[in-house]
């Protein structure tokens, strides 16, 4: 079995702990959103203490179900898709 699939494995096993290292990374990044230095403001979401760290956390999330829902209507094909259209050769 390759290093890759064992580590892959090994996370697996762990999702609760890769869950809480990616939440923790998250409120660090917004932790640090709130903190940073401010220089002028050239867009109103630069006032807004976290405002990136959130809009780029809403973005995939939408993205995402975006694209699920996409794959779903226009990719995914019924389970019977291949067998149906055998016999019409």
């Amino acid at each position: 079995m390759s290093p890759i699939v064992r580590w892959i494995e090994y996370l697996r096993s762990r999702m609760g702990a890769v869950k809480a290292v990616f939440f923790g990374a998250l409120a660090f990044f917004v932790l640090y959103d709130v903190f940073a230095a401010r220089h002028e403001a050239h867009f109103v979401g630069d006032q807004i203490r976290g405002f990136w760290a959130l809009f780029g956390f809403l973005g995939c999330v939408v993205m995402g179900r975006f694209m699920k829902g996409l794959g779903h209507l226009w990719l995914m094909k019924p389970m019977d898709f291949y067998s149906r259209h055998d016999g019409e050769e």
